[in-house]
């Protein structure tokens, strides 16, 4: 029993210990590993490249017909016939109106009456003074009654000239019961149906336009057009071959013909301080109607190489604009930057970045200045701005053009 009682303390001792050891032991057993270190975030680049860059300014513009001639009746008549659909093609000498023609030709018939009595009256006063003339140098007949048959001749004379007058009035107003076409054109809306009077106060009955060429008139501020002159003293003829004209069309794409300088006006107008310019672009498929508000772009025909970056890929602070910058060791910095003009998509980078250099144009969000990403290499079309992999498929995100 004693030696039982003398171990007792020891075993008391032994299970204090182990159970204050005990969490130590546990807790280190249960330590966990450090947590992997997260994978870099993916980003997509686009490497920035050189290209030649045209000197350009678009102006807001409009399209006129280049011809336009409105078919107004030169007499008062009733309308017989439309022969003309509205807004078709018709062509130069085409019949497109008749007109009422009984009045035209009830006249046509008076003045040629007329014309043949001034005829006869004109050959008896011709019979007449000569008779007289026979009869006076014998002694006959009096100067004064010889005078009368000389006035009577020259009045029937007159008469026969306003009666010839007459005639050709007259068919020529029976012609116009008939308004033919003045050129190729198109033909607009009907102002006047059939059963309609109409007369040279009335307007016109429909307007015919020539669309093919079509005009694209601008205004150029007059301070622009001084500096323009007095850098190149050529005529307009001349400056027209060293500039290149696209249109954006109101659906935002480019039309597919390009365009010349034809006119510059002489003169400023005054309300505005602009003068008024002109272009002329091929519209054969009459893709242009006249009155379509359009965006035209003058570029000159030699640049200079500059650094384009895609607009996307720009970020704006009170500080100015910039971008995001992946070096070669993947990591990101902050790139201040001053643009140029915008061509499709890109912006001319004027300073702060250059050829070669990468910039991140999706995935902004996920990223932030100093810490290192995982680039995907990305291509951009200059014109529409659509993202494309190295393998030539549209981006994620992006429809394929």
């Amino acid at each position: 029993m004693q030696s039982f009682s003398s171990r007792s303390p020891l075993r008391q001792i032994w299970w204090v210990l182990l159970a204050v050891c005990t969490p130590f032991i546990v807790a280190g057993c249960s330590e966990s590993a450090p947590p992997p270190r997260a994978e870099p975030p993916s980003v997509s680049v686009v490497t920035l490249k050189s290209t030649e860059v045209r000197p350009s300014r678009d102006f807001v513009a409009r399209t006129a017909a280049s011809a336009k001639a409105g078919l107004t009746p030169r007499i008062e008549a009733e309308i017989r016939e439309i022969l003309f659909r509205e807004g078709s093609r018709v062509s130069q000498g085409q019949v497109l109106v008749r007109l009422e023609n009984t009045r035209a030709n009830a006249d046509l018939q008076q003045t040629r009456a007329e014309l043949t009595a001034a005829r006869a009256e004109l050959e008896s006063a011709r019979k007449n003074l000569e008779r007289g003339e026979d009869v006076a140098g014998k002694g006959f007949l009096s100067d004064a009654d010889l005078d009368k048959l000389k006035d009577r001749f020259n009045a029937a004379e007159s008469r026969l000239e306003t009666a010839g007058a007459a005639v050709q009035k007259a068919d020529l107003n029976l012609e116009y019961t008939e308004i033919s076409a003045p050129f190729d054109g198109w033909i607009g809306r009907l102002n006047y149906d059939v059963g309609a009077v109409v007369s040279p106060a009335s307007g016109p009955i429909a307007e015919v336009l020539v669309t093919d060429p079509i005009y694209v008139e601008f205004q150029l501020d007059e301070s622009d057009y001084v500096a323009f002159r007095r850098a190149d003293n050529a005529g307009i003829e001349d400056v027209a071959g060293t500039l290149s004209l696209r249109l954006t069309l109101p659906d935002g794409e480019f039309y597919n013909q390009n365009g010349v300088l034809s006119f510059a006006d002489v003169q400023t107008n005054e309300s505005t301080g602009t003068v008024n310019m002109r272009a002329v672009f091929p519209n054969p498929d009459a893709v242009l109607l006249p009155g379509l508000y359009v965006t035209l772009r003058v570029e000159g025909r030699a640049g200079a190489a500059q650094v384009l970056v895609p607009q996307v890929a720009i970020q704006e602070t009170i500080e100015g604009k910039f971008v995001l910058v992946v070096g070669n060791d993947q990591t990101v910095s902050q790139r201040f930057i001053k643009t140029g003009p915008r061509l499709g998509a890109m912006l001319v980078a004027e300073s702060g970045l250059e050829a070669g250099e990468r910039v991140i144009v999706e995935g902004l969000q996920k990223v932030r200045t100093g810490i290192t990403v995982s680039p995907v290499q990305k291509q951009m079309n200059v014109e529409t701005g659509v993202l494309v992999d190295s393998t030539g498929s549209a981006g994620e995100g992006e429809a394929e053009q």
